[in-house]
């Protein structure tokens, strides 16, 4: 390329500017700075993603999960703010943007880790167990911050609507709880009283009105949480039931 330039230079042209010239051409080379920010950049990802999903798998284990867990905590915060939900994807996508953007900023100021960080052949070698881990991450059955459990939930609150329909009589409900294996409590209320209230709903009885109550645990969950399904039945004094409110409830730690 300087050939070319020095060919296409006016024939008169100082010796001097064309020493110039050439110091400057070697000063800026195209990929002198862009190969290495690149290979951090791609070092830190790698980095940012397995210990995230390292951090997750680890959810399992007895004596390290409080710890994984705290960790977990800065993503999970980043991904509530804008939605207000807990989407996992979401959790573990917020804290590899958080851990990659820490390790960038260890690898740009550690002159060991930035050499490292820098080395193609270190982030060849990263990419095989990081790909594993980030796999293994993904499966529900592995990573208890994936729900578990969700479409069972689901059935059970559909049957149990089903099999407590409005009108039922008391005694026919006693019977199909006791059927299903459900324990419950029963009382009759001397007072007017809201007997169960919720952001979905109420539930108010009158005096004299019985009511019968469970909680039913469930097998599903994300953790740290799992689920019960909340049963409150209302029966009116002809003994038949009148209000219900069959809902899951998210119970955390």
């Amino acid at each position: 390329m300087f050939r070319r330039l020095c060919s296409a230079a006016p024939q008169g042209l100082p010796p001097s500017a064309i020493v110039v010239a050439k110091k400057r051409l070697h000063a800026v080379p195209y990929n002198g700075r862009f190969k290495p920010m690149a290979r951090r950049i791609t070092f830190a990802l790698l980095c940012g993603a397995g210990f995230t999903a390292l951090l997750s798998l680890m959810l399992h284990l007895s004596y390290v999960n409080l710890l994984a867990s705290m960790l977990l905590v800065p993503g999970g915060m980043i991904q509530a703010l804008p939605t207000g939900s807990d989407s996992t994807l979401g959790v573990l996508a917020a804290n590899c943007a958080v851990y990659s953007v820490l390790i960038f900023v260890i690898a740009t100021t550690v002159a060991g880790i930035r050499k490292r960080g820098e080395s193609r052949r270190v982030n060849i070698w990263l990419a095989f167990p990081v790909g594993v881990l980030v796999i293994l991450a993904c499966v529900p059955t592995l990573d208890p911050l994936w729900p578990t459990g969700m479409s069972q939930l689901a059935r059970q609150e559909a049957q149990l609507h089903e099999i407590l329909p409005v009108g039922i009589d008391l005694e026919q409900a006693r019977g199909v709880l006791r059927s299903q294996g459900i324990e419950f409590w029963e009382h009759v209320e001397k007072y007017d009283n809201v007997i169960f209230n919720r952001p979905e709903g109420s539930v108010s009885a009158a005096s004299g009105e019985t009511v019968i109550s469970s909680q039913i645990w469930t097998k599903a969950g994300q953790f740290p949480c799992s689920y019960r399904i909340d049963v409150v039945l209302l029966f009116g004094k002809e003994q038949r039931l009148t209000k219900r409110s069959i809902s899951r409830m998210r119970i955390c730690p």
